[in-house]
């Protein structure tokens, strides 16, 4: 689905920085770049302050429902550097990762996985730094 997304004016700031410093970078496939660069021009962009608590910003926790088998899992969405699948630290560089940037709870999303796309639906936002007052100014 690509519905209207919503990011921090913060966020973009520090996504845009992320995707000029990783490109080129060969760990990194092309394409989870350009998807997020894409994702990142096309979402718009709020002060954070104003930012509504029902849409995933960096460092949100999220939970997460795979519609085909109604499992749930809790993710929070990190930079490159964070990332640990086992922990549940999603990198906004992978597809999951990208695709859950700007959405809200409730929306169903898709991203690619080696075998297609894959549907996922985001139940709740667990937590978002900005509904508590954290900035990162």
């Amino acid at each position: 689905m690509k519905g209207k997304i919503k990011i921090t004016k913060l966020d973009y700031s520090r996504l845009c920085d992320l995707i000029t410093s990783v490109k080129g970078n060969r760990s990194v496939e092309f394409r989870n770049i350009d998807f997020l660069g894409s994702e990142i021009k096309r979402a718009e962009k709020v002060d954070p302050r104003k930012i509504k608590p029902e849409f995933i910003t960096m460092n949100s926790v999220v939970e997460i429902i795979d519609p085909e088998n109604m499992k749930s899992m809790s993710l929070k969405l990190v930079y490159p550097g964070e990332a640990d699948f086992k922990k549940g630290f999603v990198s906004v560089l992978s597809p999951l990762g990208s695709a859950l940037l700007g959405y809200k709870e409730g929306d169903t999303i898709s991203f690619e996985v080696p075998r297609g796309n894959k549907m996922i639906t985001i139940k709740k936002i667990i937590y978002q730094p900005e509904a508590n007052g954290e900035y990162f100014v």
